[in-house]
This record gives structure tokens, C-alpha cells and sequence, in this order.
């Protein structure tokens, strides 16, 4: 974040929005739910923060890019942590207490704020969908908002579809909402990613046009140190190469939904496998994987299916893994078969 500048500064809560990289909704929560922040209010009645406004938000990312959720950090309350950043949250500074597991956000408000995207996507309203996440994202950690909110909201949309009772503008409008956030927290991530970080190049196959899974994969690489190179949807196996060329990443991650595309594009698949998998650790995941696919195997990809806990996938992409660990063989033991 930027320095604070003299103690007479205020600043509008759009101007504070694009210092932190918190939204204004989720500032708008974190004063109304949590008193984090005091905001005075200008003659027109809107909200004009203070330098201490922006400590305590430093001290609060700092916090959340720990790992620490907001349901850990607001107990400490506003004075605390606007000490902790005064005294630059010094070594010997007492830590944030844990909150009780039964103090946080309960499942049952989960599922109500997944309830209410999948009906604003039902009644194609943007605006619904993006402050039910704003609410979400401003209770939990981001990790899980995803497994818990938009993983299965995106499943259940698409089960509405299937259905006839979403249409297909409602569900790429919230399709288009998830992969915007996705991307920002990608982004957000690979911003504190260390300089000497692996480095994982993600993609989705050649006309595959769905890339919520790709994106929930980068960003769980992201979580865990790795620097991803997001190349988006539909990329076609030669630009993916140019990539692999200018970025040299230590693997590789390509998604693909439909087993007809991976059937489509396999010929290329291996032979692009065959010209890098010796240099490249290649993962093909996704709904359209098996895990029976030996050929794909055999030219020294790993294949991650749907089903397959995300758990371990770091650990295949970090430099040095052995080709048992990384290229489809048997795993390390205590991992899944």
C-alpha cells in the first residue's frame, strides 16, 4: 500500500478502494460489522477517511496475506491494530488471537450467500451476484469463498441451466463475475510472490472455453508460493509454446472440461508433450481427464481429473521433483492413488 501521508488528509472511499485493493463494499462491511474503521463524514454526508483508517487497513492486509481470515484479525479491534502498524508490527508484538472455530462465519451463511448468487444468476442481476461476494469475501478468507461458494454456486447455476431455469445469459454473466474475481486474486497473489518463486505456466486447452477450474488451480499454486502465468481460455498449443519459451516456468497446468476436446486436441497434445515434457512438468486436469489415460502418461504428463484433491499439486511443480512424483507414476506414499 502507499505511505500515509499528514494526519489532516481524507480521503473518499473510492480513493481508499484503489490504495488498499479492498472494495467499497467490503470497507462499507468491515465499518458496519466489525468497527474497524471511523470514517467522518463530509458536509454532503459521504464517508472521508483518515491516515489512522488507512493503518489499520495496512496492518489488516498484512495480517490476511499471512493467511489470517477477517474473522481472526476484527476481535482485535481498530486500536490494536492501528498500534500494531504504528510500531511497524514489530517481531516482539503479541500475535492475533485465534478465534474459536464456533465464532466464525457458520456454514449455514455460506450456503445463504451461494443461495443468493445462484438466484441473481437465475434473474441475470450483476449487481446481486457482486454484493453477495462483496459480503462473502469481506467474512472469510478468499480460499474459502471459492470451495464453499463459488465453485458450487457455478456448479448449480450450470444444473439450472441443464434445467431450463437459468438461461444461458444468466449463467455468463455469472460465469464472467467468478473468473474477474478469480483473475484479481491471481494477480493479487502473485504481487507478494517472492522473485525467486517456481514459476507455473496455467492455460486452458484449444477451444476450451470454460476456465473457472483453471483459475481455481492457479490460484491454490498462488496460495502456495508459486508464481502462475495465467494464459486464459481457448489458447492454442503453438502460443503455448511461445510461452513456455519467454517464461521457462517449471510446469505447466492445462485444463480441459469436455473429454471430447482432449480427444480433439490430443494428437498436438502429444506432440507437445514429447518436445517438452523432458524440460516442462506437465499436469492435464480437469473434467474432461481419466485416470486411466496412458498414453498421455506414457509421453510424461501427469493427469489430474476432477475428482483428485488439490492438495498435492505444488509439490509436482517445485523444481526436482522425480519423475515418479510428477509424471504420472505412483505417488509419494500417503498421497491418493
Amino acid at each position: 500500500m502507499s505511505g500515509i501521508g499528514s494526519a489532516r488528509e481524507l480521503y473518499r472511499i473510492g480513493t481508499v478502494a484503489r490504495m488498499t485493493g479492498f472494495s467499497t463494499a467490503v470497507l462499507r462491511a468491515w465499518e458496519r460489522r466489525f468497527g474497524l474503521l471511523e470514517p467522518v463524514r463530509g458536509a454532503g454526508g459521504h464517508r472521508l477517511y483518515t491516515p489512522d483508517d488507512l493503518r489499520v487497513l495496512e496492518r489488516v492486509r498484512e495480517l490476511l496475506d499471512e493467511g489470517r481470515s477477517i474473522g481472526e484479525i476484527a476481535p482485535v479491534g481498530r486500536e490494536r491494530l492501528l498500534e500494531e502498524r504504528s510500531r511497524g508490527a514489530s517481531a516482539d508484538a503479541a500475535p492475533v488471537a485465534r478465534v474459536p472455530r464456533s465464532a466464525q462465519r457458520p456454514v449455514a451463511w455460506l450456503e445463504s450467500c451461494r443461495d443468493e448468487i445462484v438466484d441473481a444468476a437465475i434473474a441475470v442481476d450483476g449487481d446481486r451476484i457482486e454484493h453477495a461476494l462483496d459480503e462473502v469475501f469481506a467474512g472469510v478468507p478468499p480460499e474459502i469463498v471459492l470451495s464453499n461458494v463459488i465453485e458450487p454456486a457455478a456448479r448449480e447455476i450450470g444444473d439450472a441451466w441443464m434445467e431450463d431455469r437459468c438461461s444461458v445469459a444468466g449463467e455468463h454473466l455469472a460465469s464472467g463475475i467468478f473468473v474477474k474475481r478469480l483473475h484479481a486474486l491471481v494477480h493479487a497473489r502473485n504481487a507478494t510472490t517472492g522473485t525467486g518463486a517456481a514459476r507455473v505456466v496455467c492455460a486452458c486447452f484449444p477451444d476450451e472455453g470454460h476456465e473457472l477450474g483453471a483459475l481455481s488451480v492457479a490460484f491454490h499454486l498462488c496460495r502456495l508460493g508459486l508464481h502462475v502465468t495465467y494464459l486464459g481460455a481457448r489458447l492454442p498449443f503453438e502460443d503455448l509454446e511461445v510461452a513456455l519459451r519467454k517464461v521457462e516456468p517449471s510446469g505447466a497446468y492445462i485444463s480441459v472440461s469436455r473429454r471430447v476436446l482432449l480427444e480433439t486436441h490430443r494428437p498436438m497434445l502429444l506432440e507437445l508433450l514429447e518436445r517438452w515434457a523432458h524440460k516442462v512438468t506437465f499436469i492435464i486436469g480437469g473434467r474432461g481427464v481419466t485416470a486411466g489415460d496412458e498414453e498421455i502418461t506414457r509421453h510424461g504428463a501427469l493427469l489430474w481429473p476432477l475428482a483428485r484433491p488439490l492438495a498435492g499439486i505444488g509439490a509436482s511443480f517445485l523444481p526436482g521433483a522425480g519423475a515418479g512424483d510428477s509424471r504420472g507414476g505412483k505417488e509419494k506414499t500417503g498421497d491418493r492413488e
